[in-house]
C-alpha cells in the first residue's frame, strides 16, 4: 500500500517556507563610530561687537596710563611741597604788598599847557574919559545969540582948539572881540589814589587774599607717604 501526499487545494494559497538565521554564538557587532565628531560652530562678532570691545580695551589702557602719570605726580609733588609752599607765600605776600602799596600811591606830574586858544566876542563899553587933541581941532556949530530985551539971534560959531587941549568924553559903544590867545603854562597835579576812590578798592582786594595766605601758611613743609 503506498502512501502519496495529497495535491494541494487550489483554493488555499500557498505557505512561505519561514527561514530561521542560524544560531551565532558569537556577539553581534556594534555599529561603526565615526572618527571625529563635529563640534558646533561659534557665533560669530558682529560689527559693532567688535568696535565696543576694541573701545573697552583702549580705555583701559588709556585709564592705566592715566592713572601712572597721576600717581607720579603726587609723589613728585608730595616731595617739592615746601618748595612749593616757600613759593606761594612768597609771591602772595609781595602780592599783598603791591595792594598795600598802591593804597598809598599820590600821582604827581606837571602838565605842560600849550594852547591856542580862539576868542569872539562883543565888548560893551560904556565909560567916562579925557581926551587929549594932538592938533588943533576946528570946531563950527550952530548958535543962538540972546540980544537982552532986544530979543536974540542965530547964527554959526566957528573956532579952533588948540593942541593939548583935554576934552572930557562919555564913550558908549560894542567893540567886536576876534582873537586868538595863546595860553602857555605849566599845571603841577597831585592825586592821592586813596583819596579819590581807590582806598576802598584796595581793602576789598587785601581781604580777599588774605585767607588764601592763611590757608598756605597751614600747608606741611612735607608730606609722608606711609604704605599700609
Amino acid at each position: 500500500m503506498s502512501l502519496e501526499p495529497l495535491p494541494p487545494s487550489e483554493g488555499a494559497p500557498p505557505t512561505p517556507a519561514q527561514v530561521e538565521p542560524p544560531a551565532s554564538t558569537a556577539p553581534a557587532a556594534s555599529a561603526p563610530v565615526p572618527a571625529a565628531v563635529a563640534a558646533p560652530e561659534k557665533p560669530r562678532k558682529s560689527q559693532p561687537r567688535k568696535f565696543w570691545d576694541a573701545a573697552k580695551t583702549i580705555t583701559l589702557i588709556v585709564s592705566m596710563f592715566i592713572d601712572l602719570i597721576l600717581i607720579v605726580a603726587v609723589i613728585i609733588l608730595a616731595n617739592q611741597v615746601g618748595a612749593i609752599k616757600m613759593t606761594l607765600n612768597s609771591v602772595l605776600g609781595l602780592l599783598d604788598s603791591a595792594f598795600e602799596d598802591l593804597g598809598k600811591v599820590v600821582i604827581t606830574e606837571t602838565i605842560k599847557i600849550n594852547q591856542q586858544v580862539p576868542v569872539r566876542f562883543d565888548l560893551p563899553l560904556k565909560q567916562d574919559t579925557v581926551v587929549t587933541t594932538q592938533s588943533p581941532v576946528p570946531i563950527s556949530t550952530q548958535a543962538t545969540f540972546s540980544l537982552g530985551q532986544f530979543g536974540s539971534i542965530n547964527g554959526t560959531v566957528s573956532l579952533q582948539l588948540p593942541p593939548g587941549t583935554n576934552l572930557p568924553v562919555h564913550r558908549e559903544l560894542t567893540v567886536p572881540v576876534s582873537n586868538v590867545i595863546p595860553v602857555v603854562f605849566d599845571q603841577p597835579v597831585r592825586i592821592p589814589l586813596a583819596e579819590k576812590g581807590l582806598g576802598s578798592v584796595v581793602t576789598k582786594l587785601r581781604a580777599a587774599l588774605s585767607p588764601i595766605i592763611g590757608v598756605v601758611q597751614q600747608l606741611p613743609d612735607r608730606f609722608v607717604i606711609i604704605p599700609q
